[in-house]
């Protein structure tokens, strides 16, 4: 299993002989079709999408409106069907075909296993693949900067096209045209760097999206072209701005999150996605400085936030405890000498109590037994053995106490091995401890091996433990693997955070999910970071309906509509919040109640 850092996405690699006699669910594709107050399709159209995120493709056809007009084709082998490479769309409608008028087609790579409905190999599928125009008759679509285009040619290189199958039969037939496409669905995006690009301006060079994550959830919330593809995002006809997340090598892994929102808050966003879950050196109290800004935000702005709770079900990187007063308690934890391809040269520990007047001691012990001083208030360095333990004890201001700590090798070699903590308190005190390395990954590759002590309890992730953020839980459609298909996904966090607030408020389709790879591609893609765009995408359509709506009413439309089922069992509870989204019950209920939502 892969995991990808601490951006909340969760990819699964393996082979299973999936074949179509089982038909498999695009969760972002609506059954029925509604239609706002002027009668048009709800799609998102109007709405702006801000995302925290790794960065985003903006090359990927599903990433562009298909806004560039109409054309007819021409059957110029009079054939009675589209034979690519000799037939061409007419740009200049002067009735001829020119060298720079013949189509071809580029087939997006299926990394779904074949899972994805109605998917054909080694030809040309009009609900998947993309026409374009070969301008130099290279046999290959160009596009890009290097290819010498420029921000002002539509879909930034040689023209891409969808065809209007009318009559649906899956070809593009003599008397049927073909759409263009050509402005980006990207609004503008801050690099990691802090530079920003935007569309009209310079977007053509945005940097690479570093994971491929951000890509993968813009493709639920609005990849794809309503009623043409049968693939498409929740909210296609909306837009994003991408606010790309840089990666610390120690903690805090993310600092550049009030940067990040206040971009977005500039760009006057109506949702704030966020799509990075960070535990380590957090409070995880909504006092910080960025969930103080999205309560701002939802409260002040009405700008609806929404983020996943975390992929932190699994992996034994968190301990719960009670102490009790004047005795010592040991936990253990075990380090890898290697982590996701990484020398695991830095391991990193966080404390959390809620008791200021509790006075908890600490001493470490490395892998060959040396036992640092005892560690309580105040900041160091401690050499102990060949190891360098850096602590700190901070209080938050809604009195949360945290004692963090850091472990590094003198001669920056690995910090493999089993280690103990051993913990005295001068009273009763209930405590949570995190761990995690270098490789800030999900997978516990250093994690806790006190194993009666290890809980996923109360492990709803920052940012998404702020006041006023919808967090999202991840459940399994079409394939579970090791979980059931409608059941909870065993990695989702849940419970109730160190405050008492209930820390998911609903789940969504989160397993096996389908959107678009970077790179020309589809993927399957799980997590609560595949969960959260479909709420994310429902809000859109909600927004288009009425787009005076607060986000607390926001949420409490998709709250109120949330389904309960077998797998839920009586709600909210701790595992599910309110239930399973239910988009189209959130559309009717707005849609049947649109006097009380002015």
């Amino acid at each position: 299993m892969k995991i990808i850092t601490a951006i909340i996405a969760v990819v699964w690699v393996f082979f299973v002989p999936f074949s179509h006699a089982q038909q498999y669910q695009i969760t972002s594709v609506l059954k029925n079709v509604y239609l706002d107050k002027d009668g048009k399709p709800l799609t998102g159209k109007g709405v702006v999408v801000g995302d925290v995120d790794s960065g985003i493709d903006i090359f990927h056809p599903m990433l562009f409106f298909a806004d560039g007009g109409e054309f007819n084709w021409k059957d110029v082998d009079d054939d009675g069907k589209l034979t690519f490479g000799e037939d061409g769309v007419d740009l200049n409608n002067d009735g001829n075909i020119e060298k720079n008028e013949v189509l071809r087609y580029i087939e997006i790579r299926d990394n779904t296993w074949d899972m994805l409905p109605g998917i054909q190999f080694k030809k040309f599928d009009p609900d998947y693949d993309f026409l374009y125009a070969d301008a130099n008759g290279n046999k290959k679509r160009d596009y890009g900067p290097d290819a010498g285009f420029t921000e002002k040619d539509p879909t930034y290189g040689e023209q891409l096209f969808i065809i209007l199958d009318e009559n649906k039969n899956g070809s593009l037939d003599v008397n049927e045209k073909v759409a263009a496409l050509k402005t980006s669905k990207v609004r503008a995006v801050r690099e990691r760097s802090g530079n920003v690009r935007r569309r009209g301006v310079d977007l053509i060079y945005t940097e690479d999206d570093s994971s491929g994550h951000g890509t993968g959830v813009s493709g639920i919330i609005l990849g794809g072209h309503y009623g043409v593809q049968r693939m498409h995002g929740l909210a296609p006809d909306a837009e994003i701005v991408v606010a790309s997340v840089r990666y610390n090598y120690t903690p805090r892994f993310v600092t550049t999150f009030p940067e990040l929102i206040s971009f977005l808050r500039e760009e006057k966003v109506n949702i704030l996605l966020f799509e990075d879950g960070e535990w380590m050196w957090e409070f995880m109290d909504g006092s910080s400085p960025e969930e103080q800004l999205v309560n701002d935000m939802a409260v002040n702005d009405g700008v609806t936030v929404v983020g996943g709770a975390g992929n932190f079900g699994e992996g034994s990187m968190m301990i719960m405890d009670t102490l009790n007063a004047n005795q010592k308690s040991s936990y253990t934890f075990t380090c890898p000498e290697y982590t996701e391809d990484l020398i695991n040269n830095g391991v990193f520990l966080s404390f959390l109590w809620r008791d200021e007047n509790s006075n908890l001691s600490f001493t470490i012990e490395t892998p060959d037994r040396k036992v640092t001083p005892v560690l309580t208030t105040g900041n160091d360095i401690v050499k102990t053995g060949k190891y360098n333990i850096s602590y700190a004890k901070e209080v938050s201001p809604r009195g949360t106490v945290m004692f963090r700590v850091g472990i590094s090798r003198q001669d920056s070699g690995t910090v493999e091995g089993d280690w103990k903590v051993n913990i005295t308190t001068d009273k009763q005190t209930a405590f949570r401890g995190y761990v995690v390395d270098v490789s800030q990954s999900w997978a516990g590759t250093s994690h806790w091996t006190t194993e009666n002590k290890v809980s996923y309890i109360s492990s709803v992730m920052f940012p998404s433990t702020a006041d006023s953020l919808m967090a999202i839980g991840a459940y399994t459609v079409n394939f579970g693997w090791f979980d059931r298909i409608g059941d909870v996904a065993s990695y989702s966090s849940w419970g109730y955070n160190l405050t008492g607030k209930l820390g998911v408020d609903i789940c969504a389709p989160g397993h096996t999910t389908f959107t678009i790879e970077k790179n020309f591609g589809y993927m399957t893609f799980s997590g609560t970071s595949a969960a959260a765009p479909h709420v994310v995408g429902t809000a859109a359509l909600l927004l288009q309906y009425a787009p005076n709506l607060t986000h607390s009413q926001v949420r409490q439309i998709i709250l109120r509509t949330a389904a309960m089922d077998k797998f839920t069992g009586h709600l909210p509870n701790e595992k599910w919040g309110f239930g399973k989204l239910d988009t189209e019950a959130a559309i009717k209920y707005l849609m049947d109640n649109k006097n009380n939502f002015q």
